[in-house]
């Protein structure tokens, strides 16, 4: 099942294929705005999780102070050191954002709470706050798994002061561990690594958790797409291991289109969204100026707008290539005609024109998620190899013909490819 990934922004465009629910950054809204926010417009919010990112309590403030200030407005970051919002003491929300901004970027520690009570008030207070909001599941508060410390007490610390949490509120609904792994700790055989087992085995020993809710700490903030091998097999394996392996439910986040892969293996909700910071999660990531970029299904990844969609169909591959869709129709019509994207106003690569490349890439990965929920695994996995077969060749087709450069998407298909081959070998073991 298809969420959006709402870390940027909550409004989007209505598509075609129902989206059945988001997941909300915690970095995307401070706390005193999410608590008043009233989702009953928008549809993709008719089910919603909350991701208390305590992952990424280290980031540097000096990146994006704006997004550490909205972090640190969340009681599990800073606890009772967070100012409670009177509307008769401060008038707005806005003018308490601003009163108060400099002080929480200024106690932002880039640390987590470590003494015992310290950790069971947080992890209690992220309880409290997702069932206040009236979430579909609860995502316990995790810290970063690092290759700093490989001995996971820190997580399990954290994972088990959730559970309590948890049973002492009578939480209802599915509870969720989050697992939140640093590619550093990832780029060594997935089948040999001790830490993607010893987290599957802890999950799956905990009968009040539902399963766990899996992000991937990028460490270069600027690709769009995976393609780093040893990461996404420890992703499928830590799925499997989880789904089939434990009977739990596993839900995947900022892997983009990968997510595909994901729900084929296993996981029950995948997530992303059409920006970079909505595909992908990196410490080091900042928002900035976005440009429209073309998503290809059968690609399994993006075209360059300003020039390759053009060299595309002077080739005569716009037909095996674009993916249609109501957003990109007359985009289709103009290069149809001899136009270039540049005659169709919201296809004009400039900057934060990207409205029209956003729903036409929401347009995709949710009917594509909608499909793959009416398949069984079995159909998902054939489907998932035939998508990625033809996606290489389609890298081959055109890298041949050198009708492309480098703003379209070329190095991963291969590698997701081979992982999901890979996957499939170590499953019939």
């Amino acid at each position: 099942m298809y969420f959006f990934n709402a870390r940027l922004r909550f409004k989007i465009r209505p598509t075609p294929t129902t989206i059945p629910g988001s997941i909300i950054a915690a970095s995307a809204i401070s706390a005193v705005d999410l608590e008043r926010r009233k989702f009953g417009d928008y549809g993709h919010f008719k089910k919603k999780l909350l991701d208390p990112q305590l992952y990424v309590a280290t980031v540097d403030p000096a990146l994006d102070p704006d997004i550490v200030a909205r972090l640190a407005a969340y009681p599990w970051f800073h606890g009772q050191d967070v100012p409670k919002y009177k509307s008769g003491e401060h008038g707005t929300r806005t003018a308490w954002k601003k009163k108060h901004k400099d002080s929480l970027v200024s106690k932002w520690t880039r640390t987590v709470p470590t003494t015992p009570d310290a950790i069971r008030k947080a992890a209690r207070a992220a309880v409290e706050f997702q069932l206040k909001l009236g979430c579909e599941g609860v995502l316990l508060a995790v810290p970063l798994t690092t290759i700093a410390d490989q001995t996971l007490q820190a997580e399990l610390d954290w994972i088990e002061a959730g559970i309590q949490a948890c049973v002492d509120l009578k939480v209802d609904c599915p509870v969720y561990a989050t697992v939140a792994l640093s590619e550093a700790v990832l780029h060594v055989p997935a089948l040999k690594n001790p830490i993607i087992h010893a987290l599957s085995n802890h999950i799956a020993s905990r009968a009040e958790l539902a399963g766990a809710y899996i992000v991937l700490e990028q460490t270069e903030p600027g690709n769009y797409f995976w393609n780093s091998k040893d990461p996404l097999m420890a992703l499928l394996v830590l799925i499997d291991d989880l789904v089939r392996g434990a009977g739990k439910k596993v839900i995947v986040n900022y892997v983009g289109t990968f997510g595909l892969v994901g729900n084929a293996v296993g996981a029950e909700i995948w997530s992303t969204g059409y920006y970079l910071m909505q595909r992908r999660f990196s410490l080091k990531g900042m928002t900035g100026i976005a440009r429209p970029r073309y998503h290809s299904l059968a690609l399994a990844g993006d075209i360059g707008v300003k020039e390759d969609l053009a060299r595309i169909r002077n080739a005569g591959l716009a037909d095996k290539l674009m993916t249609p869709t109501s957003a990109d129709a007359i985009l289709r019509t103009a290069l149809a005609h001899g136009k270039d994207p540049d005659s169709v106003p919201e296809w004009k690569y400039s900057p934060n024109n990207a409205s029209a490349a956003q729903e036409h890439y929401l347009q995709i990965v949710s009917d594509t998620g909608a499909k793959l929920d009416t398949m069984s695994l079995a159909q998902r996995q054939d489907w998932v190899m035939r998508w990625l077969t033809e996606a290489v060749k389609l890298v081959d087709v055109i890298e041949q013909k050198e009708i492309v450069g480098m703003a379209t998407d070329t190095s991963h298909q291969k590698v997701w490819l081979d992982v999901f081959t890979d996957w499939k070998s170590y499953a019939k073991q």
